[in-house]
């Protein structure tokens, strides 16, 4: 969603309303890239797709939908605590977070050769900032599972995982392929979300009202319990028992997480789950 948007120097621009000199403070996902070393004229950007509150306070951003990237991208990706490692040609490196920022010189570019209108702002403070993939390149693919096309496929890797080794189909009471959904008993549930297919969902009710919710990554053929990475506020009580604040809902016939206790709805999207609106 969040595309590079080249900055010239020379390039004309449309100041937004009386507050295009002004400092606006925001909240909002951003995500860091940098395609220097590849041929394709990438280059580096970080760029900003910021939350519902943030654009209905400033409704100049409304028509691009929150939509916007950096004027300095590299002092920018410093601010947000982006570790710049050695890059390796031919290699795309990644970051991803979530911030609350103070931008200035918000600006619209106008269309040109190569893109479509498009807003900038130049980074000035980061108050409030949280990682939530750290930086990585394409070319690490290699050590990286390519996913599973359904949920039988997550099934059959369950054995490297600590809890459910030496499960297999066969141990399931229900399979519903179409959803990425399989009971493995009356108290187990496991769903692989669409847009997710190496994350694995996995939900256990017991008889004490208690339950755990989990979400782990496969990668590397291991699974690696990726909670607090892609669920805001994943939260873990004293009693070590995971995710008491989300649980698994199946009674619409498509898999849904909720959180307690006003059972919003968070599906999974741009590699994390977020609230349903």
């Amino acid at each position: 969603m969040l595309n590079r948007f080249a900055i010239a120097v020379s390039l004309a621009f449309v100041p937004l309303g009386s507050q295009a000199q002004s400092h606006l403070t925001v909240t909002g996902q951003w995500e860091y890239h940098d395609a220097s070393r590849m041929e394709a004229d990438e280059g580096l950007n970080v760029c900003f797709q910021l939350d519902a509150t943030s654009v209905a306070r400033n409704p100049q951003l409304q028509q691009w939908g929150g939509a916007l990237c950096l004027s300095n991208p590299s002092e920018g990706a410093k601010l947000l605590g982006v570790v710049q490692a050695a890059q390796r040609p031919g290699c795309k490196y990644v970051a991803k977070g979530t911030a609350t920022v103070v931008l200035a010189n918000v600006r619209l570019l106008p269309e040109d050769e190569m893109y479509d209108e498009r807003i900038e702002a130049r980074l000035m403070q980061v108050r409030v900032n949280r990682v939530t993939s750290a930086l990585g390149s394409d070319c690490d693919r290699s050590i990286t599972s390519r996913g599973f096309a359904s949920i039988h496929e997550a099934i059959a890797a369950l054995g490297t995982h600590p809890s459910y080794a030496g499960v297999s189909a066969s141990d399931f009471v229900r399979i519903d392929a179409g959803n990425g959904y399989a009971e493995l008993d009356a108290s187990t549930q496991m769903w692989l979300p669409r847009g997710a297919s190496n994350m694995l969902v996995t939900y256990y009710e017991g008889n004490s009202g208690l339950h755990e919710l989990g979400v782990y990554r496969y990668e590397g053929g291991r699974w690696h319990n990726a909670s607090s990475d892609v669920l805001p506020g994943y939260t873990e009580s004293a009693k070590k028992f995971k995710g008491t604040n989300f649980y698994l809902d199946s009674s619409n016939g498509r898999p849904v997480l909720r959180s307690l206790p006003g059972r919003e709805a968070w599906t999974y999207a741009n590699g994390r789950f977020a609230r349903q609106r």
